[in-house]
């Protein structure tokens, strides 16, 4: 069983790898502004040759709100620990990448792809492998948020005082 798992973590990860377009004219540039170390729950923080079993996220301001990218994952690493260990181990084992030597300040280039939930796909440009890109997940909280507090506004479902502090003065 571990076995399959692993076998279908790979290829869905070399899937998203091979099919991965040219993302050039469609970059964002953000500003990083920190990194928060993220425990998966089985291991103390620790990197080895396999990987990390934490990881970091990494946060990227842009006019329209904050990106949460967490670090990419190793293949490799995440099929063997999970073979070496029967399955007890994280489901991902992520890698150290450039973006854990960031200073606050420091420009990043991304893609983005979110869904109506805010969570994303990243491709981030590898700064060492021109034309290569990490392939990594992550979140979306935009500055401005959707409310509900104008919803019944002038419908005549609010009363006078509920109406008078959400909705606008025409």
């Amino acid at each position: 069983m571990v076995k399959k798992i692993a076998l279908a973590t790979a290829l869905t990860l070399v899937s998203l790898t091979t099919f991965a377009k040219d993302h050039n004219a469609n970059y964002q540039v953000g500003t990083f502004t920190a990194t928060q170390q993220v425990s998966d729950g089985f291991y103390e923080a620790a990197c080895n040759l396999t990987g990390c079993t934490t990881h970091n996220v990494h946060y990227v301001e842009t006019p329209e709100g904050e990106y949460a990218i967490a670090a990419p994952v190793s293949t490799g690493g995440s099929i063997l620990l999970a073979v070496l260990t029967d399955g007890n181990a994280p489901a991902n084992v992520r890698i150290q990448w450039f973006m854990d030597d960031l200073n606050e300040g420091d420009k990043v280039l991304f893609y983005a792809k979110c869904n109506r939930h805010n969570n994303c796909t990243f491709w981030i440009p590898k700064p060492d492998k021109p034309g290569k890109e990490y392939i990594t997940s992550g979140s979306f909280h935009p500055r401005v948020a959707k409310t509900n507090a104008t919803q019944l506004c002038g419908t005549g479902k609010l009363s006078a005082a509920v109406e008078a502090q959400v909705c606008p003065k025409r």
